[in-house]
């Protein structure tokens, strides 16, 4: 045979092959890792965006309450201004399968120029929902069947729930202020949040309230 016109041979060809196909098969994979890692990292950077989130605007709520009665969506007076507790309050709005654990008014809400024709208060519930932890409010404390909401998701992913509020030196896990018999003259000096997330872990809000010894 001439050796100008020699070719591969049959196992040449076959371990060339074989060389490119695990070249691919280690590329795939570091191409998945990366992939996945990425995937991961910008799930954990949404869920700490997330978590600082809801801490801040739990903080501005809590931090603002004012324990004013409300007007019901009937037209009763006599609402507490806040009322909280841990398996859920009754007459609440939202669907039968929500759960609201808090509900207050609280001041602090910017009407730059006075242009809405309302005051700063704002009537706020938080909802347990499915797996989410959602605050509903409403722009005026006397609020109407039809007065929309708006809702935002603070938590979500979240496996269980429960609330407690400190009243004076001892922290419980229902409690109402307002001017009715059984209610308290004034609000909680703190209120705890916990939330077991589905993967396991644990997350805790303490938040103070304008009765917080200074």
């Amino acid at each position: 045979m001439n050796p100008s016109r020699a070719g591969f041979s049959l196992v040449e060809v076959l371990v060339s092959v074989m060389l490119f196909a695990i070249i691919g098969v280690i590329s795939t994979g570091m191409l998945n890792a990366s992939l996945t890692a990425r995937d991961i990292n910008q799930a954990s950077a949404d869920r700490a965006e997330m978590i600082d989130r809801a801490r801040l605007l739990m903080r501005e709520d809590f931090g603002q309450l004012v324990n004013r009665a409300v007007r019901q969506p009937d037209g009763r007076s006599g609402g507490a201004g806040f009322a909280g507790s841990t398996t859920g309050l009754a007459g609440s709005a939202g669907l039968a399968s929500d759960m609201t654990l808090i509900a207050f008014t609280r001041a602090g809400r910017p009407n730059p120029g006075g242009l809405q024709p309302r005051g700063s208060l704002q009537y706020v519930e938080y909802v347990r929902a499915g797996d989410r932890l959602i605050r509903r409010s409403w722009a005026y404390p006397d609020r109407q069947f039809d007065t929309p909401a708006s809702e935002f998701v603070l938590l979500s992913d979240v496996d269980a729930l429960d609330v407690a509020f400190l009243n004076l030196n001892s922290w419980v896990t229902a409690m109402a202020s307002g001017a009715h018999q059984g209610q308290a003259t004034s609000l909680p000096r703190a209120v705890r949040l916990r939330a077991e997330m589905t993967d396991a872990t644990d997350l805790e809000f303490v938040l103070l309230t304008p009765e917080f010894p200074s």
